[in-house]
């Protein structure tokens, strides 16, 4: 049996390594641990990523936006990238990692 990765699952570790080095600067945490990757399409030609920002009025959604979009030019130099935010959802604790919830201090259990 051939354990060879897909291409396009090779290509999704290889999105989602680069968007885990773009950070909420206001939180610390990379953006996929924090939940905020919804969709990440990727195709031969053109690399789509929806995020969920952690509030509707997120003052650094634009700049987590463009992080993320060098990001993913970074390592799909050829193809072409689209970064929006995801329409109607809304970004809530339980959309973070485990480690990120450990770090963040977010326990779930309430004494």
């Amino acid at each position: 049996m051939d354990n060879t990765p897909e291409p396009v699952d090779a290509e999704r570790r290889l999105a989602l390594d680069a968007l885990g080095r773009v950070s909420d600067p206001e939180i610390g945490e990379s953006i996929v641990e924090l939940g905020l990757v919804e969709t990440l399409d990727i195709t031969p030609a053109r690399i789509g990523l929806a995020l969920v920002l952690t509030s509707p009025t997120c003052p650094m959604g634009d700049a987590i936006a463009d992080e993320a979009f060098q990001a993913l030019q970074a390592v799909f130099p050829g193809r072409e990238v689209e970064v929006f935010e995801a329409e109607g959802l809304q970004w809530d604790p339980s959309r973070l990692s485990p480690g990120a919830r450990l770090r963040l201090g977010w326990n779930d259990e309430r004494s």
